[in-house]
């Protein structure tokens, strides 16, 4: 249990050093000695938990892409119904709750591997995860993975996701001064209102 215990406070504090240093110095800049500094562990210690600086990177962005995988899972069809938002709030699907949820108990891990000292690999990750749930869910719904036929794909694709990662890196950015609740509120707003309807010209 003590074992346990020790190892459980090493990963902290690494991790807590990570968010540190890629914040301050960047993953790029960023060294072994330097974690092991800020962590007050020796290097010993850190390979015993990584191989290296990127292993450990890998490790950090793995434990997000499968929770929001996990999150997703079966989850999705759900949020392919029509709301009408002109009239009030919609209902915010519990899948959009959880996801922003988790974000929130990971905000500072997420928020510095998202941004300019991160990773841009993280993204494009998030990215294809989502492409690829989406299209499982479309299949079950329609019996077809292909979105309308009024436009390609690959730009359907690229409007409904990068408008998910848009609002989160909004609220990362900022530093969180929405609540979670707000957030998915949000979300759901815009997954049904038009470009045209966000300007607000008929209100």
């Amino acid at each position: 249990m003590a074992t346990h215990q020790k190892i459980a406070n090493t990963e902290r504090k690494i991790k807590q050093a990570f968010i540190f240093l890629t914040e301050s110095k960047g993953i790029d800049r960023m060294t072994v000695s330097d974690i092991t500094k800020y962590a007050n562990i020796n290097r010993s210690t850190f390979y015993s938990h990584y191989q290296d600086k990127f292993m450990m990177v890998d490790h950090f962005e793995n434990e997000i892409l499968a929770h929001i995988k996990n999150l997703m899972k079966d989850n999705l069809a759900d949020t392919m119904k029509y709301q009408d938002v002109s009239s009030g709030k919609p209902h915010t699907y519990p899948v959009v709750d959880k996801i922003i949820q988790y974000i929130a108990s990971e905000f500072d891990m997420i928020r510095v591997l998202l941004g300019s000292n991160g990773d841009n690999r993280l993204e494009e990750k998030v990215k294809g995860l989502l492409t690829k749930i989406i299209d499982a869910d479309l299949f079950r719904l329609k019996g077809e993975m292909g979105m309308t036929k009024q436009i390609p794909n690959n730009f359907s694709h690229e409007i409904i996701v990068s408008g998910l990662m848009s609002v989160i890196k909004v609220w990362l950015a900022e530093g969180n001064p929405d609540s979670p609740e707000e957030i998915s509120d949000i979300i759901m707003k815009t997954r049904y209102m038009c470009p045209f309807q966000l300007l607000g010209i008929d209100e």
